[in-house]
C-alpha cells in the first residue's frame, strides 16, 4: 500500500506541470521524439481522415502513411489502425481512437487526470507494470495527458486529448517495440482537431 501511495504522489507531481500555461516549458517525454514526429509528419505523405457520419469520432485527424483501418478489430465505438501488411497478425501493433464524456469541465482537468490515475492504479494492482505520466499540449493547442504502461513485453501508451466534459483517447498498443509505431501514434494525436459543433 505504501508503494502505491508513493507511486500516486509521484504521478501527481509529474502531472502537476499541466497547470502551467501553454507558454511554460512543459515538454513531452523527450524533445527529440517531438522533433522526429514533426519531421516524420513533414516528410511522409499521409491522409487526413474525417470519419464518416456513422462513426463515433467528432473530429478529424491524420492517419500516417502505411497505416490502415482494421475492420477485424474496429467496433461501432472505437476505430483501430494497424500497419499495412499486418492486418492478419495475431498481435499487431495498433492504434485505437475513441471519444468519451466525463463530468469535468476543462478548468477541472486535474480532477479528470486524478480519476484516470486512480483507475490505472486499480487496473495495475498486483502487476509488475511500470506506469508513467506526462502532461503537455497537442500541436493544435489542446490539453494532453499521456500515460505509459510498460509491461516489459507490451507497452501501452494512452493519449487523452481533453476538452470540456469530454476527451478523445488515442491508445497505442506496441507489441514490437517499434519507435515508428510510437511516432505514428503521436502524429495522429498532434493532428487531431475537434469538430466545432462537438
Amino acid at each position: 500500500m505504501k508503494r502505491k501511495m508513493i507511486a500516486l504522489l509521484a504521478m501527481m507531481l509529474l502531472l502537476a506541470s499541466c497547470t502551467k500555461s501553454k507558454d511554460s516549458s512543459v515538454q513531452t517525454p523527450t524533445e527529440s521524439s517531438d522533433h522526429s514526429v514533426t519531421s516524420q509528419q513533414e516528410n511522409q505523405p499521409s491522409e487526413t481522415r474525417k470519419p464518416a457520419e456513422d462513426t463515433p469520432i467528432p473530429g478529424s485527424y491524420t492517419v500516417p502513411d502505411g497505416w490502415v483501418k482494421s475492420e477485424k478489430y474496429s467496433t461501432a465505438r472505437q476505430i483501430f489502425y494497424v500497419e499495412k501488411g499486418h492486418e492478419n497478425d495475431e498481435k499487431p501493433d495498433n492504434i485505437a481512437i475513441n471519444v468519451g464524456k466525463n463530468k469535468y469541465s476543462l478548468d477541472e482537468h486535474e480532477r479528470f487526470r486524478d480519476a484516470i490515475v486512480q483507475q490505472l492504479l486499480m487496473q495495475l494492482n498486483g502487476s509488475k507494470a511500470e506506469l508513467n505520466g506526462d502532461g503537455t499540449y497537442t500541436e493544435q493547442g489542446d490539453l494532453l495527458y499521456i500515460f505509459t504502461i510498460d509491461e516489459s513485453d507490451i507497452v501501452t501508451t494512452q493519449y487523452y486529448i481533453v476538452k470540456d466534459h469530454g476527451f478523445c483517447l488515442i491508445q497505442l498498443t506496441n507489441f514490437s517495440g517499434s519507435e515508428s509505431t510510437e511516432e505514428a501514434a503521436r502524429a495522429m494525436v498532434d493532428s487531431f482537431v475537434w469538430d466545432t459543433e462537438s
